[in-house]
């Protein structure tokens, strides 16, 4: 559907001039949205096809978090939570949003759950310039039943601005031009300088790896599965 942006309350993120966005629009749409926005190809069985440039995989070293107050005692830093200054963080994110504010293109939104379980799942907002990577997480992430978007309050946010890039990474000490940092006390995370879908979906994963243990919830990278008694229950790692 078409939302108007002040509606949706994006002024909060700073993104003032986006007069319309396109929320949580259907799988058959997204796909026609990225064939008509020049973004993919739809192959011969009906799979979207999309070329997400050098990286095919995650970046984990152009991965951070901001080292501030509300979160750097509950972080074990090292080389896999490495550090960012909260004044880099402001200086880029003021870089997406000034994407988003200048950029003619569509934007896209999700909104939506990550978590089965209600009394742990989170409400998760995903911003971006694709279609195809609206379409990768709706895909990926528990889609809003009738009502429950009514009175929606994002617990995170994504800002996907994957054609945004950091000029001037090395003399913010950083890894490349490339950045996917989050900032745990303000609830929001900025991606640039690297199309791969997953950083989205890892990256919200690594958001409930950092709250469920504040919550006393053990969270694994895994699966599991129960015998036909529903007695007996394996975790798949």
């Amino acid at each position: 559907m078409l939302v108007s942006g002040k509606e949706l309350g994006l002024e909060i993120l700073g993104i003032t001039d986006v007069e319309t966005v396109h929320r949580n629009l259907p799988v058959e749409r997204l796909i026609e949205e990225t064939v008509i926005n020049g973004e993919g190809a739809v192959g011969p069985r009906g799979a979207t096809i999309v070329d997400t440039g050098k990286y095919t995989g995650r970046s984990p070293k152009d991965k951070y978090i901001v080292d501030e107050p509300t979160s750097t005692d509950n972080l074990w830093w090292g080389p896999v939570n490495r550090k960012v200054d909260e004044v880099i963080f402001d200086e880029l994110y003021q870089k997406v949003v000034n994407y988003y504010n200048t950029d003619d293109s569509k934007t896209y939104m999700f909104d939506g759950f990550a978590g089965f379980d209600p009394n742990y799942s989170i409400n998760v907002r995903i911003l971006a310039k694709r279609a195809w990577q609206a379409h990768f997480v709706h895909n990926m992430f528990i889609r809003p039943e009738s009502g429950q978007l009514d009175g929606f309050e994002p617990d995170f946010t994504i800002i996907n601005a994957s054609s945004v890039f950091n000029e001037t990474f090395e003399k913010h000490g950083m890894n490349s031009e490339t950045f996917i940092i989050f900032h745990m006390g303000k609830r929001i995370a900025i991606i640039g300088g690297t199309e791969y879908g997953g950083e989205m979906k890892k990256g919200i994963f690594s958001v409930l790896h950092y709250i469920l243990p504040l919550k006393g919830v053990l969270s694994m990278h895994c699966s599991a599965n129960v015998d036909e008694d529903g007695g007996n229950a394996a975790i798949f790692f």
